[in-house]
This record gives structure tokens, C-alpha cells and sequence, in this order.
């Protein structure tokens, strides 16, 4: 599989093992007002094996799956809705795990959906929903599902089926990048592999326009000024801001798994109420920041993102998602600004992202928590200031990486 993950091997040479034999009812702590759920990968002698840990502080200590980790079968990334946690199977594994604290605060898995094949991604919709797709290979069928999955219960309350053909690009299949509901409709953004993993549409963005709950497809929206939306497996593409207007960040990032790159990277914007992109807007990153890797939506237009500093990316780049540097980006006024550390040099924060997978960042407030492996190995959890773009160096993360970042109550 064409991803990279950057890990100290001989540190968890015996710790998965430890890990994996610890019992998951008797071990986590005690229930407090709110606690985080970390959802962490272990890698050792090739093989990955992924947990949930609870964690009471995100800024102090250390926080390992060793005594404390719920292990979970599989490849998995994660999404939250409510109080949920849930462990998204992929690579053949076709099970959604919810997981949550039963009453003295040990972690559990309190129910479990299973789709035809592995999901590409599941969002919560509403306040008892969640959403999630599944994109077929052209071997296994020319239909997209999608799956209801009440957030309570963890059970698959509606399937439906639409066709690929409308997201076919020169005969290459659709690739799963973001979704967004707004009111009754449903958009989506793809771009497009061969059957030999080449991007060869990168000079068009496209975004599906469904509606909403009923998911029937309404049309496709193009635009040039920019090439796909997201990147392969972020699934962080699209967000909504207050206003109701969509915004679609364009990566066109090598390394990030194109093939090549031929448009500037960049927002384009679909304003409240419409279904095209607005062509009075285009903010161009490549100019003021350099190309985008994942984004993850703060709040009042702002934008927390790791940036890509290799200046011309080359075939050799491809699926590194390396050399990154964080940064808040103001989408309204088309601002980047260059996130700092509180102590030490910029050059500090350089660092690889953890291949294609959801971007594991925390929103609190006017705070966001973000875990960054260093070259030794060893990972930490940053607080970033949203308001002033200082990074604080908080708890670390013994793991291979962190796939995912959550505060429950």
C-alpha cells in the first residue's frame, strides 16, 4: 500500500504485544467530566496494530495504549459524532466500531455497523446520524452505498445506491475527497485514479451535487482555476463555514498521491444558496503559502493546515506527505500565517504527515491539539493558539502515530 508512516520501530518492538494483552475492562481510568480519546497506531516487524486510549490531559505525561488501550481489529481511522468515537475499518476491513465510556469510564465497544466493503468515510449529518459512502473499484461494481447509522444504537437505519457513471472522468473512476450536507443537498468531491494509480484529470475540480436526505444525484460542478478537491484519503476537502457558503481546498499535491500537478492549489468557494463555484473567488495558496496537505476547519473563516516547504515536488515526493509546516489560513481575507513555536525555532515544527488517513486534529475553542512525530520517533501533542499561531509543545504519544484526536464527555 502506497502510504508512509514515519515510526520509531525498535522503540515499540515490544510494546504492541504488552499492548494487546492488557485487558480492556479492568485498566482505563476512572470517569471524569471530560476526557480524551486518542486513537493511535503501533507499528513493529511490519505490522500495525491500532488502539483507542483514554487520556485525561492532553498538555502533560504521557499517553500510551500499554494498560490502557481498547485494541482494535484491523486498519482504522476515525470520526466522532456526539460522544461516539467511531473506528472506521479500511483496507478489507468492512466493521464501523463505536466506541464510548461506560459508566465508570473504561472504553468499550458499544455496537458496530457492517458495510458491503470497507467505507470510505462516515461524518455525522445531524444530532442522531451519521453518513457514510463507500465507493466501489471497477471490479467490484459501478454504485456508490451509503449508509445511515444511527449514532445511539450504532445500526444501519437506511442503505441507498446511486451510480458512478455521472463521477467517471475519461473512464477513470471516482476517489472519495469530502463531503458536506447543506439544508437538502449533499456535496461531494472526487478525483480520479487509473487502474495504475495515475491522476491523468488534474486540471478540473469536481464536486457532486446530491440532495439531501434522499441522495439522488442533481449535477456536477467544474471549475478550471484549480485541480481536484483534497487528496487521496484525507477526506478533509470540503467544509461549511457559518455563512452557509462551501469552500473546496485544491491541494494539487504530489505528495500527497497526484501523479502530477498542472493547477495551482487554492479555495474555490460555492456561496449559501448556490450550486456553482463562485467566479469572483479564488484564493491561490501556491503564491502566498505554498501547496496545501490537510486542513481542518477552526471557525470565523480560519483554517488550521500543514503546508507542504519542499518547493518543487517531483515523482519522488509522491505519497510522502513529508516536509510539512503548519499554518492558519484566513479564507475570507485570504491570509496565511506561518504557525511559530513558543520556544525554539520555526524549523522545529518541520515535520512528515502520516500518509493518506483523516487529518487527527482536535478544535477547542480558540485552541487546536495536533500530534507531530519527530525524526527520532518520538510524537508529541501540540496546542496551537488559533489567535496568535504559537505552538505549545504538550503530552507525549507513545505510539507509531496518531490517527485520530477527540474530547468526550
Amino acid at each position: 500500500m502506497m502510504i508512509k508512516q514515519f515510526f520509531n520501530v525498535g522503540f515499540f518492538a515490544g510494546m504492541a504485544l504488552f499492548a494487546a494483552s492488557c485487558s480492556s475492562d479492568s485498566n482505563n481510568p476512572t470517569l471524569s467530566t471530560t476526557s480524551y480519546i486518542v486513537g493511535v497506531g503501533v507499528t513493529s516487524n511490519g505490522a500495525t496494530t491500532n488502539y483507542a486510549v483514554k487520556a485525561s490531559d492532553l498538555m502533560t505525561g504521557k499517553i500510551t495504549p500499554i494498560g490502557n488501550g481498547l485494541t482494535l481489529a484491523g486498519y482504522r481511522d476515525f470520526s466522532q459524532g456526539n460522544n461516539t468515537i467511531f473506528a472506521v475499518g479500511g483496507l478489507g476491513e468492512v466493521n464501523v466500531n463505536g466506541i464510548t465510556q461506560d459508566a465508570s469510564g473504561q472504553l468499550l465497544i458499544s455496537g458496530s455497523a457492517t458495510f458491503d466493503r470497507s467505507a470510505d468515510d462516515i461524518q455525522q449529518v445531524d444530532n442522531t446520524q451519521m453518513l457514510a459512502l463507500e465507493y466501489p473499484s471497477k471490479a467490484n461494481g459501478s454504485n456508490a452505498r451509503w449508509y445511515f447509522v444511527d449514532i445511539a444504537s450504532k445500526a444501519i437505519t437506511k442503505n441507498l445506491s446511486t451510480p458512478l457513471a455521472p463521477l467517471v472522468a475519461g473512464g477513470d473512476n471516482p476517489v472519495y475527497s469530502g463531503m458536506v450536507v447543506r439544508g437538502s443537498q449533499l456535496f461531494v468531491s472526487n478525483l480520479h485514479f487509473d487502474a495504475s494509480y495515475n491522476t491523468n484529470h488534474t486540471d478540473t475540480n469536481y464536486v457532486a451535487v446530491y440532495t439531501y436526505p434522499e441522495i439522488k444525484f442533481e449535477k456536477l460542478i467544474t471549475d478550471t482555476r484549480t485541480g481536484p478537491t483534497g487528496a487521496w484519503q484525507t477526506k478533509n476537502g470540503l467544509f461549511k463555514a457559518e455563512s452557509g457558503d462551501i469552500y473546496a481546498m485544491s491541494s494539487s499535491n504530489i505528495s500527497n498521491g497526484y501523479s502530477k500537478s498542472t493547477k495551482p492549489g487554492g479555495f474555490l468557494r460555492i456561496k449559501s444558496g448556490e450550486t456553482a463555484f463562485d467566479q469572483s473567488y479564488f484564493f491561490n495558496t501556491d503564491k502566498l503559502g505554498g501547496k496545501i496537505s490537510h486542513i481542518k476547519y477552526v471557525g470565523n473563516g480560519l483554517v488550521f493546515a500543514t503546508i507542504s516547504t519542499i518547493t518543487t515536488q517531483t515523482a519522488d515526493d509522491r505519497w510522502g506527505d513529508k516536509s510539512l509546516k503548519m499554518a492558519i489560513i484566513d479564507v475570507v481575507n485570504q491570509k496565511i500565517t506561518d504557525v511559530k513555536p513558543e520556544t525554539g525555532t520555526a524549523a522545529s515544527l518541520i515535520h512528515n504527515g502520516n500518509g493518506g488517513r483523516s487529518f487527527p486534529v482536535l478544535v477547542d475553542g480558540t485552541k487546536v491539539y495536533y500530534p507531530i512525530t519527530g525524526s527520532d520517533g518520538s510524537t508529541f501533542i501540540y496546542q496551537i493558539d488559533v489567535s496568535t499561531a504559537v505552538a505549545k509543545k504538550g503530552a507525549e504519544v507513545q505510539a507509531s502515530f496518531v490517527g485520530g484526536l477527540f474530547k468526550v464527555q
